[in-house]
């Protein structure tokens, strides 16, 4: 299994722009590393391990993941699924992300439309809210009317009523 190169790792793990920012002056050749297919394939490859999982990973295996997003393919999508059933809520977005990137708006509207249900049903409201936001982007509404509607009381029967999703599903079904 290649390694995840230092420097790329180092970019990864770096918490805002402009730490980002420095690493690329420090390693002027560092954009050329990371659009390396052997630099991908690392990442793929440390997503299947099990350090991917581990609790105290969660945010680098996020960024794993929005570095994959960038040139999402099919190819990757079988390893980020899994991620689906990750612990932590904006690893699950990430994962969500890059599917939808597959699928959105209109390249597999039926996949799409099974990513956004399992969205509405994740147990993190953020989670539920992005998929509401995605739902009215693909103007898929008309299309997703009995869902929503049937979402509604099921979220109540959850406790969500409360939540910014559930506000959301609201204003989309009174259009």
């Amino acid at each position: 299994m290649p390694e995840i190169p230092p420097k790329v790792k180092a970019y990864l793990v770096s918490p805002n722009v402009l730490a980002r920012e420095q690493l690329r002056q420090s390693y002027p050749d560092l954009e050329q590393v990371m659009s390396d297919p052997q630099t991908r394939k690392a990442i793929v490859d440390w997503l299947t391990s099990d350090d991917a999982w581990v609790e105290a990973n969660a945010s680098f295996a996020m960024r794993c993941l929005e570095f994959l997003l960038e040139n999402a393919s099919e190819e990757d999508a079988t390893v980020v699924k899994t991620f689906l059933l990750h612990p932590d809520p904006l690893v699950r977005l990430r994962a969500f992300e890059f599917l939808l990137t597959l699928y959105f708006p209109d390249k597999n509207r039926e996949a799409m439309f099974l990513l956004l249900h399992s969205m509405l049903f994740d147990s993190d409201d953020p989670v539920r809210v992005v998929g509401a936001s995605y739902i009215d982007r693909a103007n898929a509404i008309g299309e997703l009317r009995q869902f929503l509607q049937r979402w509604i009381k099921v979220a109540i029967s959850r406790g969500w009523e409360n939540t910014r999703s559930y506000e959301l599903v609201g204003q989309l079904l009174a259009r």
